[in-house]
């Protein structure tokens, strides 16, 4: 019988405390922090005004993590976001001007405002780490962790995310409107004007979220749990998404192995799987079969499927 972790990762802490600022958002909080334990990054579907800022804000700081944000129109250059090669007329030499992708967590605000050609400039850091201009590479700081955010297809302006881009983000969700309650506590507590300011200690002390990143990587992950993964994907395929690629199923299992550390578990449990396959799974779904339908079925295939 394996033990339980001791619950000394104070991740449970983070997310109360990033909760405090976004209210009324705890699942997409934890669901976010299961991402960026993993390694993944995070695509926010939602209209302005719903806290994104202030969720990427809040993570920075609890994480004790650098943070930047780029806002993205329809003429937004890669350069914009890695950054250009400026010439020093004393020393007749280029110098590289870092641009905002250059820090450990990132929110790229309304990515699909961006054309295309911007779009592409962030496949690379995704991926592998790392961006290149004007032929060299440079290697962003780790971690390197993303939030995008995209507005609904229907709004005008949008270049809707292409698959190879879609298929890089870990989980996605939207952040929607707090119930009645909470937001009559936000507008009474609120002040004139906007302020962002999130004060006090970070949870985690310097250094600590990436030994935990390290840490995830050592939650044991029984074949038993692969196997029941690999069912619930040939189910999909076959219902709903018949190229689901194999590295979703990676990102998965990531997302389980994070999952259970929040829990304070050493050891992915088939509940793990079942809380983060739909946010790894709903920014995958096409656009001829409402996301909503689309997670409808996906919960009938996970009632149907054996649990280990």
């Amino acid at each position: 019988m394996l033990k339980p972790v001791a619950v000394d990762n104070k991740l449970s802490f983070v997310i109360d405390a990033v909760n405090h600022i976004v209210r009324d958002k705890k699942d997409q909080i934890e669901c976010a922090l299961a991402a960026f334990l993993s390694g993944g990054h995070v695509l926010i579907e939602d209209t302005p005004g719903t806290g994104k800022t202030s969720l990427a804000q809040a993570f920075g700081h609890h994480l004790n993590l650098d943070w930047k944000r780029l806002q993205c129109t329809n003429d937004t250059m890669p350069s914009d976001i890695i950054g250009v090669n400026v010439f020093d007329p004393q020393s007749g030499n280029f110098t590289f001007r870092q641009g905002p992708l250059f820090t450990e967590l990132m929110l790229v605000d309304e990515l699909n405002r961006a054309p295309s050609k911007s779009q592409s400039a962030l496949l690379e850091a995704m991926a592998e780490g790392q961006a290149s201009i004007d032929g060299r590479r440079y290697t962003l700081p780790e971690p390197f962790l993303l939030i995008a955010t995209q507005n609904p297809t229907e709004q005008i302006g949008v270049s809707p995310l292409p698959e190879s881009q879609l298929d890089r983000f870990a989980v996605s969700f939207t952040l929607g409107l707090p119930s009645a309650e909470t937001e009559a506590e936000i507008i009474d507590g609120a002040e004139s004007g906007f302020s962002s300011d999130i004060s006090g200690e970070p949870v985690l002390p310097e250094g600590a979220f990436l030994a935990l990143c390290e840490r995830r990587k050592d939650i044991i992950c029984d074949a038993k749990i692969v196997t029941y993964l690999q069912d619930i994907a040939t189910a999909v395929r076959g219902a709903l998404l018949p190229h689901l690629s194999v590295r979703a199923l990676i990102q998965i299992k990531g997302l389980a192995q994070a999952h259970a550390l929040i829990a304070g578990r050493d050891y992915v449990a088939p509940e793990d799987i079942q809380k983060m396959i739909p946010g790894a799974l709903r920014h995958r779904f096409t656009q001829n079969i409402s996301k909503n339908d689309a997670l409808d079925k996906l919960q009938d295939i996970l009632n149907s499927i054996a649990v280990p």
